[in-house]
């Protein structure tokens, strides 16, 4: 049993079709209004997706960032990390991969990384995606409640990493 999960996958298909049976379903054509709607979904959520993707390349590209790191005693891939989590999660979890693959899972930059990685979220990103996509135009206090809350962890993790290390 050296790929068990390649049998559940196969184990789960056969109980999807199972039950259509037993409902009287036609699973096929189910399946394809499924994927036409998710597919009308993708194509909606597309644009958001790339102007994301645009301007945290653009603020990348800028120097900005290189300018900032200068500034403080941490690690400067835990600075990076706790930047770019509100906006991208792929750029924060390359980042805590990276800082796992220099310094170790078990170091305090490793562990510090963890932290930050599990406590925030990808609060720009999220809201961007979802409130667009649905179309909402007042967010009210969002935005600015979940960048505190993610200022707060990295803040947070910070001050760990400074006193307690």
């Amino acid at each position: 049993m050296e790929n068990i999960s390649y049998y559940m996958i196969l184990i789960f298909v056969c109980i999807v079709f199972l039950y259509a049976i037993f409902k009287r379903t036609n699973a096929y054509e189910a399946f394809i209004d499924g994927a036409t709607d998710s597919l009308k979904t993708g194509i909606k959520i597309l644009p958001y997706l790339l102007s994301m993707y645009v301007a945290i390349n653009v603020f990348r590209a800028s120097g900005i960032l290189d300018d900032l790191i200068h500034f403080q005693r941490i690690p400067s891939e835990l600075f990076i990390q706790g930047f770019f989590r509100p906006v991208s999660s792929h750029a924060s979890l390359s980042m805590m991969l990276s800082i796992m693959k220099e310094y170790g899972a078990d170091s305090k930059e490793g562990m510090i990384s963890a932290i930050l990685q599990g406590g925030s979220d990808t609060t720009i990103y999220v809201m961007g995606l979802y409130y667009g996509s649905v179309k909402v135009k007042k967010t009210r206090h969002s935005y600015l409640v979940g960048l505190i809350c993610d200022c707060i962890c990295f803040l947070s993790c910070m001050a760990i990493f400074l006193l307690f290390w």
